[in-house]
């Protein structure tokens, strides 16, 4: 690539050398041993050297001497930089001391310490890098190297780059319409019945694949579709086990530590449930893996427990997709976009106020026919021309070196368009601070606030004193930055704008590792590694580099995975950062952490370490520690206040939260502050952290005294963004302690929990200094949460920016203001929960709020809404009897009315043209039904149950509602006799897929409207409380695509149809209290269900004294049956023994087994048992023997609820039953876990 790359990045390294250099040289240290003049001269000749390095850099390529004399040049200024960071340690040393010794002063410390013994050490140091330096510069003149211009200058007419903090949606498609079209239909093809597909896009790098595949992965069809989704990231790392991890931690949430394969794949299924799944597989390119390929292709096939499940393969190798089983219809070649769509990119790069000239566009439109049709060109060429002024010469001059680099149709052109982004970079630690992330693996998602920590911890982020921004301000700045460049992707954003994480393109990524593939390396199994400054270990798994030893004294930055207790007993004594993020084997800090004085981040995230050694706090240049996820922590040492640099701090716990706080002066990040009542942990420790920023959660403010003890905080002083102040408990000072934590005006996110005040504080409501600008002017969200005692919510004014309000179990609340929200001009969402004195609440106002959740306020009687609602939830408000007209409410799209006192529903519902949901539940004062529910022809999802007063529904409700999905209905009155809506029901045939009916008392029969319909895209079907009903009606064994059938409460029931017997999609049958049953028509149902995995099933009559399922039936269920949920009765007295040969048995519920005193033996039998349920079995005193628990290997949870003996016999610790269960890793007794 390009000379200048190798001169940038060495340039900065030297600037940052000559930034300590002034800095030491300044230092107190310094001056009293005499070392500022050696320091000084040491600054002049790393000048002199910096200026001759274009020129070397140019002629290394031809000249291998000059090479080698770059190359020791490197060593000497690293070398250099670790002696300044000596002197920076043992300076440090002396604050700490002297911080600790307040007394002594500092000169008498430095003469009496043993540095004085050092320094001599330090001193030789120094003068022999300064000869190493003197030495160098007389071989730059030697080789006749000259002083030439840097070819990196911040150009006058280059846009400041600080100003687009906010970076628009570049993940937007443009010209992929016919792509997305063509693959969803491929995706949801209903002729597609396989268990498994592959649909593969294939192109080549920068075309876009990935992007595609997300707006893929992210459409509505594809969502509606699919009940799970899964994105996994494999490029270069291609290993089954990963992938597999991977899939579990996206179902669950959580971090994987099992690395048994089989149990992986068991646990996906236990996750998947019975969705079917869509699977991501980026960037794969391994072609060489055919045998893993198919190993995958098994364990995805292992994990299948439904039809229709679909992969999806971005590849730039048309083999890989071969090797993955794509079949050609499946095969997708991604082609280049138009010309038009390149320009599309660039000018969405230019600032939205900025003019472009008819001039400007035609060359705009020239440079967009240079991208070659490749996205990733257009967006880095738009990042280019952002930064650039608007002007004719700086664009022709720009196009002019696209020219250059000849048609971009392979990787090496489009490298060569990126060099030119990296090229235009503002400054040399920005070019730094981006070669840096090639540590990172490919598509490995950056989270901001570490990349800048890293970088911050590396020295790449040199604040001067001139200069108001801190290192954090300008790391945010580099990102921004290399966001605009196009050198970054933004990734994920917070609901405020600011940016969370970020990824580099893979063809960014290789050019990163490019430029610093002598400084920067990930380590994969190689025998050696080169003599590189960043290494990153990850892969290794807890191997390391054979040479370790050799090259550890020089290394930086070290990312670790695995237990590397044994192997790190090497120099580390250079290091800045250490990391051993999700090393779960970790049981401890090896010893040598305790030498590494240079260390500046470390972080043991989710790692076993039980207790931090005692040399901790003895890391004095340390800024970041995190010990996130650390469940096995004790609590810190004594003494993390001497860490007196340290600016970010991440725990979890309450009790890992350090001691004397207060003394991290430096402190900007803390997540959490639990006031106690000793000393070193009052809230006062708050008041000396001046820099705090970000979020912070305050609890225990029940230990905070008064007014004046609170305001020892100082919050008013920190820019802290999202506060929660939490209350454990009320006490008579809390309107005094809330008083005196008046937040910062920048705050956006406030939470108040537990508050015991009848009133809200003041600097809530009213204006600053009696002037027009209200304190809370940019607060976006507010919660008020448990605030028992609160009686009134006043006008709320001031608050111009608030979205969220969220009021939740506040007691005593009885009064909401008339017109309190008329001034929330920005209110989006209002959520007011359980308080249940509340009478009226006034929502109304012209642009408030979008979003209305009100559940739980029995005594809710009178409410008034907005005109731009979308979401009205009114759930529990038993005394509402009364809506306005929802006249005018064209953006409503979902409403619920549910166990509300509502006599009639609102007018106006078929002006909600918008309106896809509407919820009526057990509304049992509701009468009638409006004529205009039949004119609401967006409806997709249709809920009309259990009303017990409704009695006046319209004829033919369902003829025009033709989008309807989703219906639920019945549970009217017991004056109805038939479902009279339901006339012209066959309008749904081809679009229902979910249909519940719920019956009542009169109803004999099945309703005769639905006879004899062809349901064919009905997937879920429950029949309910049908009391008098016998027999249901033949077509439902019709039903050929049925997934899930429940029959509930229909107590006359004797017969099921016969044909569904013969159902191959039935996977869910739930037959509940249909005491009734013939046992012979059950039999013949179950043994032909061999598809069926998951059935509940009783109790049935009171008279039987076992099962009425026989040994046959069961078999038949043997190796498909996954969960297993019986409802017993009093007269058995035994567990039904055909449980036993349920071999695939995974979960098993008993209810109301009164009758068993002893569970039995045979229970140990089911070796594939996961999860035991044992509820309401009132009589129930004995477990299996712990022998066969112990046989159950698999078991890992156990939930025990309302089994009063079998509960006081499993006391924990106390009980003779707990012996047998006390190994199973969750155990639930009558819902907590113990």
């Amino acid at each position: 690539m390009g000379s200048q790359i190798c001169a940038d990045l060495l340039s900065a390294i030297i600037d940052s050398a000559i930034s300590n250099l002034i800095s030491a040289a300044t230092e107190q240290i310094s001056l009293a041993l005499g070392w500022e003049e050696e320091l000084e001269t040491l600054q002049n000749k790393l000048r002199m050297i910096k200026d001759v390095l274009l020129d070397a850099d140019e002629r290394q390529v031809r000249d291998r001497a000059v090479k080698g004399w770059l190359e020791k040049l490197r060593d000497v200024v690293f070398e250099a930089d670790d002696v300044l960071d000596e002197v920076a340690y043992e300076s440090e040393k002396c604050k700490v001391e002297n911080q600790n010794q307040k007394r002594r002063k500092l000169l008498n410390f430095l003469t009496s310490n043993p540095l004085r013994s050092r320094s001599d050490e330090i001193a030789r140091k120094i003068k022999k890098i300064i000869a190493s330096v003197e030495a160098i510069n007389n071989e730059a003149t030697q080789f006749g190297l000259q002083n030439r211009l840097a070819g990196t200058v911040v150009s006058e007419h280059r846009r400041n780059t600080q100003t687009h903090s906010t970076i628009g949606d570049l993940s937007e498609v443009v010209g992929r319409e016919d792509d997305i079209s063509k693959i969803v239909h491929l995706l949801t093809d209903s002729l597609d019945e396989s268990q498994l597909s592959v649909l593969s896009i294939v192109g080549m790098p920068g075309l876009g694949k990935t992007t595609l595949a997300q707006a893929l992965y992210n459409d509505e069809q594809i969502r509606n579709y699919f009940g799970e989704r899964i994105w996994v990231c494999v490029s270069d790392n291609f290993e089954v086990e990963k992938i597999l991890t991977e899939m579990l931690e996206s179902l669950t949430g959580n971090s994987c530590a099992v690395k048994n394969k089989d149990t992986v794949i068991q646990k996906i299924r236990e996750a998947m449930g019975e969705n079917n799944f869509l699977l991501v597989l980026d960037d794969m390119w391994d072609e060489e893996s055919h045998g893993k390929f198919e190993d995958l292709r098994s364990c995805l096939l292992g994990v299948c427990k439904m039809s229709r499940n679909r992969v999806i393969v971005t590849t730039r190798n048309e083999k890989v997709a071969l090797k993955m089983r794509t079949l050609p219809k499946h095969m997708h070649h991604l082609g280049k976009l138009q010309t038009a769509d390149c320009w599309s990119i660039i000018r969405k790069r230019v600032p939205g106020d900025a003019s472009i000239t008819l001039e400007l566009e035609k060359i705009g439109r020239d440079i967009a026919q240079l991208c070659g049709g490749v996205p990733l060109v257009a967006r880095v060429i738009g990042g280019i021309l952002c930064t650039e002024r608007l002007d004719r010469v700086t664009w022709l001059l720009i196009k002019g070196k696209i020219e250059a680099l000849g048609p971009l149709e392979h990787d090496i052109e489009i490298r060569g368009v990126i060099k030119l982004s990296f090229d235009q970079l503002p400054e040399l630690a920005l070019k730094q601070c981006f070669a840096f992330c090639s540590i990172f693996p490919k598509d490995f998602v950056m989270e901001r606030e570490l990349l800048i920590q890293l970088w911050m911890a590396l020295g790449f982020l040199q604040s001067t004193e001139e200069s108001l921004m801190t290192m954090e301000d300008i790391g945010n700045k580099y990102v921004n930055d290399l966001l605009s460049y196009s050198l970054f992707e933004e990734q994920q954003r917070d609901s405020f704008g600011t940016l969370i994480s970020c990824k580099m393109h893979d063809l960014i990524h290789d050019f990163a590792q490019l430029i610093s593939k002598s400084e920067t390396m990930i380590w994969k199994s190689q025998s050696n590694i080169p003599n590189v400054r960043n290494l990153n270990l990850i892969y290794g798994i807890g191997t390391v580099p054979t040479n370790l030893r050799d090259v550890a004294p020089k290394l930086r930055t070290l990312f670790l995975k695995g237990d590397f207790s044994n192997e790190m007993k090497v120099d580390l004594r250079s290091l800045r950062v250490l990391s051993f993020v999700d090393s779960v084997d970790t049981k401890e800090l090896p010893p040598c952490v305790g030498n590494m004085k240079n260390l500046r981040y470390l972080d043991i995230s989710r790692t076993q370490i039980t207790k931090l050694p005692e040399f901790i706090p003895k890391l004095c240049k340390l800024q970041t520690f995190r010990f996130i996820t650390c469940r096995s922590l004790e609590m810190p040492p004594e003494g993390i206040g001497s860490l007196i640099n340290l600016r970010h701090i991440y725990f979890s716990d309450e009790e890992q939260m350090p001691t004397n706080i207060g003394k991290l002066t430096c402190l900007q990040t803390l997540p959490m502050f639990f006031v106690g009542t000793t000393m070193g942990c009052k809230i006062e420790e708050l008041g000396s952290l001046r820099g705090l920023r970000g979020s912070l959660k305050i609890c225990n403010l029940e230990h905070v005294k008064d007014k004046s003890e609170a305001m020892g905080a100082k919050l008013h002083e920190k820019t802290i963004s999202k506060l929660r102040l939490r209350w454990g408990k009320e006490s008579n000072q809390d309107e005094d302690v809330l008083e005196g934590l008046q937040p910062h005006s920048d705050l956006q996110v406030l939470e108040i929990d537990g508050y015991g005040g009848k009133n809200l504080p003041s600097w809530m409501l009213k204006n600053v200094s009696n002037c027009d600008l209200f304190l809370l002017k940019n607060l976006a969200e507010l919660r008020l949460e448990q605030c028992k005692k609160l009686e009134s919510i006043p006008v709320m004014t001031g608050f111009s920016s608030l979205q969220m309000l969220s009021i939740s179990n506040c007691a005593e609340l009885s009064t909401i203001a008339e017109g309190a929200f008329v001034k929330l001009a920005s209110l989006k969402e209002l959520h007011i929960f359980n308080c249940c004195k509340l009478e009226r609440v006034s929502a109304n106002g012209s642009s408030l709020p979008h979003s209305l959740l009100i559940p739980d306020c029995r005594e809710l009687n009178s409410l008034s809404t907005s005109t731009c609602l979308k979401v009205l939830t009114l759930c529990g408000c038993k005394n509402l009897r009364y809506i306005p007209s929802l006249y005018g409410l064209s953006s409503l799209e979902d409403v619920t009315f549910s166990h509300c006192g509502l006599e009639h529903l609102p007018n106006g519902l078929s002006s909600c043209i918008a309106l896809k949901k509407l919820t009526i539940c057990s509304c049992d004062s509701l009468i009638s039904i409006p004529e205009e529910l039949k004119e609401i022809h967006s409806l997709v999802d249709l809920w009309i149950d259990r009303c017990s007063k409704l009695r006046s529904i319209p004829e033919n409700t369902l003829n025009s509602l033709t989008n309807l999905k989703r219906l639920r209905f019945g549970g009217f009155s017991e004056e109805l006799e038939e479902f009279s809506a339901l006339g012209s029901f066959h309008s749904l045939q081809g679009s229902l897929e979910e249909l519940d009916l719920i019956g009542w008392g009169k109803l004999t029969e099945f309703p005769p409207e639905i006879q004899n319909l062809n349901l064919t895209s009905l997937q879920r079907l429950s029949i309910e409380h049908f009391e008098e009903v016998e027999t249901l009606p033949k077509w439902l064994g019709s039903l050929s695509s049925l997934k899930s059938l429940t029959i509930w409460g229909c107590l006359r029931l004797k017969y099921l149809p016969s044909g569904l017997s013969f159902f191959t999609t039935l996977e869910r049958l739930t037959i509940y209290r249909c005491p009734n049953l013939v046992s012979a028509n059950l039999e013949e149902i179950l043994g032909g269900l061999t598809r069926l995995k998951a059935l509940w099933i009783g109790p049935f009559p009171e008279e039987l004294e076992e099962f009425p399922i026989s040994l046959s039936s069961i078999h038949n269920l043997g190796t498909s049956l996954e969960e297993l949920c019986l409802c017993g009765w009093e007269k058995l007295t035994q567990l039904p023994h055909q449980i036993r040969y349920l071999t695939a048995l995974r979960h098993l519920s008993i209810y109301f087994f009164d009758g068993v005193k002893a569970l039995p033996e045979w229970l140990g039998s089911l070796s594939s048992l996961q999860s035991l349920g044992i509820l309401h079995c009132k009589n129930l005193k004995h477990l299996p023997s712990a022998e066969a628990i112990r046989c159950l290997s698999k078991l890992t949870l156990l939930h025990i609820s309302d089994c009063p003996e079998l509960g006081i016999r499993c006391d924990k610790g106390r009980g003779p039953e707990w012996h047998k269960i006390s190994h199973i890793p969750t155990i639930y007794m009558n819902g907590k876990q113990i």
